[in-house]
């Protein structure tokens, strides 16, 4: 018996005290004796329809066999659901080390939870017999399907490759490598959807090498460089691998064969695959490249992540005919007539409706009868337009919003629409330059909804009779402005609109547009479990919504708070908390939908794990998957350091709103700081213009005069932001900063009191380090300490880190005035240690600044150069991140100030 060496894993002879070639002492060889108790039981090499396996697994049929052992359909009577059982060759199971690593790396393909990834269950033993069980998926290999299709149409390969490349970005976010992708391993499933089968069991297998005798990691076909020279794989391993797949689909073979897997390994290492342009002229030039991109030896060229991959997969397909959807080729052989009943439509010709009914049949037998499975359905674009309240209290005004939030949600996580909200249509109309339009009865409505590409328009109400709440709706074809069918649901209480009423009228719009009712049915969760189970809540988060967007900060707290408090798992009021709300709100995100999931999950990778860049691919994720998210594109705008390419994602959110008060109101100040100052006050004029309702445009547009000299158009614009609403205590401490700038230190003091009067929470803490700035300034030391331990204590109450952070900065620079630099550095430090924000850069350029100006102050001058000059290097990079954040974003804003007045 071998022993392999610990070291460089050299196989040595038996009885070999030391490596024969590092040195390394060996382990002494493995002896396995069973104990006196063990029975030795005969393997099982297969298992016999109908019989019972490990007491709970009902053989119903053998599905196939393969290097690892056979898999059958069976039916686990202990959870009444069919799954797969893939029972093990014996030479695997019977090494343990194998096992123990299947063991291990089942613990983490078992966190895959995606529509496109097929679960892993657990590793079983039964009399001497090791066995995976996982989900059942009913359909055929992507390598059957290839085979018999011969070569997919582009469509559908980049269709079949997006889905693969979903599931892949949710096993690397989890830190899990396939390391055998290849069609066998993906499942096509009746409806036409991809799933990934078999994560976490390539890396477990017991190995020596692609030549050696076992069982291979991976299969040579679809193996990257790297995995044919045994080194350590990561996700773009995978990619490769998907590249072969996308290669094979497309030209109906792969780009490397050979008589045995070494030949083929060595054409992996060092032969270019040949264009796949050349074996099918029909693929578009950009699909080419993005094939042999994925099979680039150097894994640093390839695409670095599946969701860079995915990105460019879905500029494609936009590019692809939408007719293009091919049948493979089959013999039309049908034993009976086929009777096909079309809605809306006419058939004019007899000689067409042959050739349909022909069609008809052909796909009857060939995909239905012979479980073959169909392209993908295309989605209805369906659009809720409104829900009007008839119950005559407007106390229930409420429900016309919330109603159609609801069924927007319910509609979308359905996967049989795509679905535009109202809120999308107010967008086409104020383009248009229209106000509210009756959809019924006005043609303007149903062409915007054409332009924008809707089909279908849901048009609701709710009344009252009684205790009972009645909803009803009507669903409209757009293109001929006909009745597509109703829609109701009743209940005793407002509560029973997401007990039942949304999950009622979802189904029942959903038959209305041709959707069976079985299908509709089984789509989805039910409303109440997407969200929340209390309407009350729901409404508290779409108010918060509105304040949030009114950049009402506090209220729109308060808000969220509230419907925490009424449900303390309703994971999107917990994302809109943040903080650590987004623990939870990330522990419930399997309970959301697809897109609220990748908020959650951006926002966490942002605030809890500061991993700035994967929040932004996350957030690309979105807009690329939801083009017309607008809230996603603010964040990826916010967070660009590159004022252009900010700007053109603001003049994107533009496009789909021309009045979209935040993008004009970024623009502005990105205009300030590219120094055109027309621009910028054109901008935030217009943003006054569009929400005159809110105080936050004259702000902005007062910041733009101070900061342009405008000191007397700042403060009246200040004034008209608090006219607006008394309680924006960001221009009340605007104007207190400016009165001390004159030296007007009792006005400075006032204003500040009146912020602190009206300020709540988080804000009051900020409101605090300002009026202890005030007092330090005036030389008055005893008082500033005081208001910075008050602002202490409140943000230690409050737990906000940030608050507790600058006041120990406050601290700083007050004994560096004083003269006391050791605890000057002291508290800065202790500053860094409470709380970093804004990355190394940002806190490096503070710290640098202070020590540069206590070497100046001590004679050190060419220290003081030094560390200043460190700083000015760093200035420009923080200065163009500060500047696109936003002005009510606190901390930034009163770090810049200190910057600029010291």
């Amino acid at each position: 018996m071998a022993i392999k060496c610990p070291k460089c894993h050299h196989e040595n002879p038996d009885e070999t005290l030391y490596c024969g070639k590092c040195g390394t002492q060996l382990p002494p060889p493995k002896v396995d004796h069973p104990e006196v108790t063990e029975t030795l039981q005969t393997p099982i090499k297969e298992l016999t329809t109908g019989s019972t396996f490990a007491g709970r697994y009902q053989i119903i049929e053998e599905l196939g066999k393969g290097g690892m052992g056979r898999v059958y359909k069976v039916f686990d009577t202990d959870i009444k659901e069919k799954v797969a059982l893939k029972l093990l060759k014996s030479e695997i199971a019977s090494d343990r080390e194998t096992i123990e690593r299947f063991s291990n790396e089942l613990k983490y393909a078992r966190k895959i939870s995606h529509r496109n990834v097929c679960r892993m269950y657990d590793l079983g033993k039964e009399a001497g017999n090791y066995f995976i069980t996982m989900e059942y998926v009913s359909g055929e290999d992507l390598k059957s399907f290839i085979r018999r299709s011969r070569q997919l149409a582009v469509g559908t390969a980049v269709f079949m490759a997006k889905q693969v490349c979903d599931g892949l970005v949710e096993a690397h976010r989890l830190g899990v490598v396939h390391r055998d992708l290849k069609p066998g391993n993906i499942m096509i499933d009746r409806e036409g959807n991809a799933k990934i089968m078999d994560f976490g069991i390539a890396r477990s297998i017991s190995a020596k090498g692609i030549t050696g005798a076992g069982v291979m990691i991976g299969t040579p076909e679809y193996m990257s460089p790297e995995q044919v020279e045994g080194k350590d794989v990561d996700q773009r391993s995978d990619i490769y691998s998907l590249g072969v797949i996308l290669y094979e689909m497309v030209t109906g073979r792969v780009p490397f064969e050979g008589d045995t897997p070494f030949t083929i390994g060595v054409k992996h290492k060092s032969e270019l695959p040949k264009n796949p342009q050349e074996l099918n002229a029909q693929i578009p030039q950009d699909l080419s490249r993005l094939i042999l991109r994925c099979l680039e030896k150097d894994k640093e060229k390839r695409y670095q992540s599946a969701d860079e991959l995915r990105t460019d997969l879905g500029k494609i397909e936009k590019g692809i005919p939408t007719t293009e959807r091919p049948i493979p080729k089959r013999k039309t052989v049908t034993s009976k007539p086929i009777t096909v009943t079309f809605s809306r439509k006419k058939l004019l010709v007899p000689a067409l409706a042959i050739a349909l009914v022909a069609i008809a049949a052909i796909i009857w037998f060939v995909f239905l009868k012979k479980g073959m499975p169909l392209l993908p359905e295309q989605k209805r674009s369906i659009a809720v337009i409104s829900f009007e309240n008839q119950t005559g209290d407007k106390a229930y005004d409420y429900l016309s919003k919330v109603i159609p939030n609801l069924l927007i949600t319910n509609l979308e996580q359905s996967g049989y629409f795509n679905v535009t909200t109202w809120e999308r249509l107010r967008d086409l109309l104020k383009n248009a330059g229209k106000g509210d339009v009756d959809f019924v009865n006005s043609d303007l409505g149903f062409e915007l909804c054409q332009k924008d590409a809707v089909e279908v328009i849901v048009l609701g109400t709710v009344t009252k009779a009684g205790n009972t709440f009645v909803t009803d709706a009507k669903v409209m074809d757009v293109g001929t402005k006909k009745l597509l069918g109703t829609a109701g649901s009743r209940g005793d209480s407002p509560d029973s609109i997401l007990k039942n009423q949304v999950d009622d009228l979802s189904r029942q719009i959903a038959k209305g547009v041709g959707i069976s009712e079985r299908k509709a049915t089984a789509a989805g969760k039910r409303i109440g479990d997407l969200t929340t189970s209390s309407l009350e809540a729901y409404n508290f988060y779409l108010k918060g919504q509105e304040e949030y967007g009114k950049l009402r900060l506090a209220q729109a707290r308060q808000c969220y708070e509230k419907a925490v408090e009424l449900d303390p798992n309703f994971a999107m009021a917990l994302r809109a908390l943040g903080g650590e709300s987004l623990k939870k709100a990330m522990a419930l995100s399997k309970n959301v939908t697809e897109k609220e999931r990748l908020y959650i999950e951006a926002s966490y990778a942002s605030g809890i794990e500061r991993n700035g860049p994967k929040a932004i691919s996350l957030y690309r994720h979105i807009v690329d998957r939801y083009p017309k998210e607008k809230s996603a594109y603010e964040y990826l705008g916010g967070t660009s350091q590159d004022p252009q390419e900010a700007m053109g994602i603001y003049r994107k959110i533009l496009e789909l709103d021309p009045n979209h008060g935040v993008a004009l109101n970024y623009l502005g100040y990105i205009f300030l700081d590219l120094k055109q100052p027309g621009q910028a006050i054109d901008c935030l004029k217009k943003y006054v213009a569009v929400r005159p309702e809110d105080a936050n445009p004259l702000d902005s547009l007062a910041d733009a005069y101070f900061q342009l000299g405008r000191i007397d158009d700042a403060i009246d614009n200040y004034k008209k932001a608090l006219q607006v609403d008394p309680s924006f205590f960001g221009s009340m401490l605007a104007v207190g900063y400016i009165y001390a700038l004159r030296g007007d230190y009792s006005q400075a003091s006032e204003w500040v009191d009146k912020a602190i009067s009206v300020s709540m929470g988080e804000a009051k803490v900020y409101c605090y380090l300002w009026k202890a700035f005030y007092f330090a300034w005036l030389g008055n030391r005893d008082k500033s300490f005081g208001n910075i331990q008050v602002a202490e204590d409140l943000s230690v109450a409050l737990k906000d880190k940030t608050g507790k952070a600058l006041a120990e900065r406050l601290r700083a620079w007050i004994y560096y005035d004083s003269g006391d630099f050791e605890l000057s550095r002291k508290y800065y430090q202790s500053s860094l240690e409470v709380y970093v924000w804004g990355g190394e850069s940002f806190n490096r350029v503070g710290y640098d600044f202070l020590d540069g100006l206590i070497d100046l102050d001590e004679g050190k001058v060419e220290s003081a150069k030094s560390r200043l000059a460190e700083m000015n290097s760093l200035t420009a990079a923080v200065q163009s991140r500060l500047s696109l954040r936003d002005m009510t974003d606190f901390e930034t804003e009163w770090f810049r100030d200190m910057i600029l007045l010291h």
